[in-house]
C-alpha cells in the first residue's frame, strides 16, 4: 500500500492548481493544500525510495522522467510569458478605426509628466472600459497611479470630491483635483494638464453697481462660490470697476448681477480689458439694464424682457417654483462637453443668439420645450398666454470668443460668457452638484486651462470583445491545466504503445 502515498499528494496539488484557477489567485487555502500535497509527495518519495531507484534504471523510467522534466519545462515557460505579460503589459490595437490607441498628443502629455498624478475610479467594481483607459494612461507613465475606490465604503472621501455616480474619475496632483464623470480620453487629458499646471489663476470679482458679494454668507453671497473657486485652486479677489481699470493679472472677470447696470466708463474699462485678450463672465437678471442689453447686442447676444416660467415636471421634482428654471439641455461646447447635470435658475431672462458685429455667439444651456418666457414682469401668470408670451426652448446662457489677433495678433484670443441669471451660483444654489461643477467649467474656460494643449480624439467605432472573469478563468485553465498537460499525454501514450 505504500506505492500510494502518491496518489493523495498528487490529489492535493492537482486541488490547489484548481482553486487557484476559479479564485483567480493563490490565495492561503490553495497554498496550505498545495503545500501538504507536496509534503505527501516528498512522504511518499521516502518511503518508496528503493522502488524509485529500481525504476530509474529501468528505460521506460527514464523516459518517464524525461516526460516530467518536458512537462515542467513547458509550465515553466507558461508560468514566465504569463508573468512578464502581467508585469509588462503589451497590446496590439488592429481596430480599423485605432480606437484602442492613444493619441500622439496624449502620449507627450503623460511621457512629460514631471510629478506623481493619481487616478482615482469611484465604483463598487471596476468598470472594464474605464479600467481600460486608465491602465493606457498608466502604461506609459510611471507617474501616474490609479485605483478603485468604493462609494459606499468610503463615503467621506466620496463626499470630499463631490461624487455622485459610480464610474466618475478623480484626477488630482497633491491638493489640486478635477472630476471627470463622462471618461474619455480628451477628458481625463485635459484633467491632467489642469491638475499639474502651475500658473496661478486669478478670479477678480466686480464690485461697485449692487453685484453679489463676494464674502456674504447669507443665500444672496457668493461666500460659497469662493470656497468651490479655492478647493479648485483659484483665487479670489475685489474689484471696484468704478475706480481703476481692470489690471491684466486678473485671469477672469467675473460681473455677478449688476443690480444698478453698467456706467458707461464701467463698460469702456471692460471692453479695454477684453481688448487686451481678457476673459469675463456676465450674469444678469431680470430686468436687464438697457445699457447692458445694448452693449451685449454688439456680441449677438439679444436679451429677453421677461421672466422664464418653467411648467415642466422636472422642476417640480427637485422642489423648483414656476420661476425657477432648470436647464435641460446643452451645447457641444468645451464648457459643456460631457456635462449631463441639471442646473437650476432663479428668476432668469432668456439669451437670443443673433447677429454679431463681433465674435461668434454660441449657445450654452437652454430649458426644456415646456418652459417659456412671461413677457410681463409685473404678472404672476403661470401659463402660456398665445400672442404675447415666447415657447420654449429657452437659452439660459451663451458663450463667444473673439478671434485672436483681432485686435493685435500677440493678444490671447478674448471669451465672454453671459448668463441670464446670477443667482445660480449664489449660496441658494451653488451647493447644488451640477450649479458647482458648471460654474467651475465657466471659469476654467474662461481662464483658459485647456488651451496649453487641447486633446481631440473623435469617437471611434467599438469592436471590442470584453475579456470577462469567465473567460479569464477559462484562459488561466487552459494555459495552467491543459497545456502541460500535452507532453504528459504524448509519454503516456508513447509509454503504453512500448508495453504492447
Amino acid at each position: 500500500m505504500k506505492k500510494y502515498l502518491f496518489l493523495p499528494g498528487g490529489v492535493m496539488v492537482a486541488g490547489a492548481l484548481v482553486w487557484a484557477a476559479f479564485a483567480l489567485k493563490w490565495d492561503r487555502v490553495a497554498l496550505v493544500v498545495g503545500g501538504g500535497g507536496l509534503l505527501v509527495l516528498a512522504l511518499g518519495v521516502a518511503v518508496n525510495w528503493r522502488e524509485i531507484r529500481d525504476w530509474f534504471r529501468d528505460p521506460r523510467g527514464v523516459f518517464a522522467v524525461n516526460t516530467a522534466f518536458s512537462t515542467l519545462l513547458v509550465l515553466a515557460i507558461l508560468f514566465l510569458l504569463n508573468a512578464l505579460s502581467a508585469l509588462r503589459p503589451v497590446s496590439f490595437d488592429w481596430t480599423q478605426s485605432g480606437r484602442n490607441t492613444l493619441s500622439g498628443e496624449t502620449v507627450n502629455i503623460l511621457t512629460g509628466l514631471s510629478q506623481e498624478v493619481w487616478l482615482k475610479q469611484f465604483g463598487r467594481t471596476r468598470d472594464p472600459r474605464i479600467d481600460e483607459l486608465l491602465n493606457a494612461f498608466s502604461a506609459r507613465s510611471q507617474r501616474i497611479q490609479t485605483s478603485l475606490v468604493d462609494a459606499e465604503k468610503s463615503p467621506q472621501e466620496t463626499r470630499l470630491y463631490g461624487v455622485l455616480k459610480n464610474g466618475t474619475v478623480v484626477v488630482g496632483s497633491g491638493q489640486k483635483f478635477r472630476k471627470v464623470e463622462k471618461v474619455t480620453e480628451p477628458a481625463l487629458a485635459t484633467a491632467l494638464l489642469q491638475v499639474t499646471s502651475h500658473t496661478e489663476w486669478l478670479v477678480c470679482f466686480a464690485t461697485g453697481e449692487g453685484e453679489h458679494g463676494l464674502n456674504d454668507q447669507t443665500n444672496q453671497g457668493l461666500s460659497g462660490l469662493v470656497a468651490a473657486l479655492n478647493a479648485s485652486n483659484y483665487t479670489t479677489d475685489i474689484l471696484n470697476l468704478q475706480q481703476r481699470d481692470v489690471p491684466q493679472s486678473c485671469s477672469v472677470l467675473v460681473i455677478a448681477g449688476p443690480q444698478a447696470g453698467l456706467q458707461p466708463l464701467v463698460i469702456q474699462r471692460v471692453e479695454s480689458f477684453m481688448a487686451a485678450g481678457g476673459r469675463v463672465a456676465l450674469l444678469v437678471d431680470p430686468p436687464v439694464d438697457p445699457n447692458i442689453s445694448s452693449w451685449l447686442a454688439r456680441f449677438g447676444f439679444a436679451i429677453g424682457q421677461g421672466v422664464i416660467v418653467e411648467t415642466s415636471p422636472q422642476g417640480r421634482s427637485v422642489g423648483a417654483g414656476p420661476e425657477t428654471p432648470l436647464a435641460l439641455g446643452y451645447a457641444s461646447h468645451p464648457i459643456t462637453k460631457g456635462f449631463e447635470l441639471a442646473t437650476i435658475y432663479d428668476r432668469a431672462v432668456p439669451i437670443t443668439v443673433t447677429k454679431a458685429q463681433a465674435g461668434k455667439p454660441q449657445p450654452l444651456a437652454a430649458t426644456g420645450a415646456q418652459a417659456f418666457e412671461r413677457v410681463d414682469l409685473m404678472s404672476q401668470a403661470t401659463e402660456f398666454r398665445e400672442g404675447r408670451d415666447h415657447r420654449g426652448p429657452l437659452t439660459l446662457a451663451v458663450a463667444t470668443t473673439f478671434p485672436r489677433g483681432s485686435q493685435d495678433a500677440r493678444l490671447p484670443e478674448a471669451r465672454m460668457v453671459v448668463f441670464g441669471d446670477s443667482d445660480f451660483v449664489s449660496n441658494g444654489f451653488i451647493g447644488r452638484q451640477g450649479n458647482r461643477d458648471l460654474a467651475i467649467r465657466v471659469v476654467a474656460w474662461l481662464a483658459g486651462e485647456e488651451e496649453a494643449r487641447i486633446v481631440d480624439v473623435a469617437d471611434r467605432e467599438n469592436r471590442r470583445i470584453e475579456l470577462t472573469q469567465q473567460t479569464q478563468m477559462a484562459m488561466y485553465v487552459v494555459n495552467f491545466g491543459l497545456l502541460p498537460l500535452l507532453p504528459l499525454a504524448a509519454g503516456l501514450i508513447q509509454l503504453f504503445r512500448s508495453r504492447k
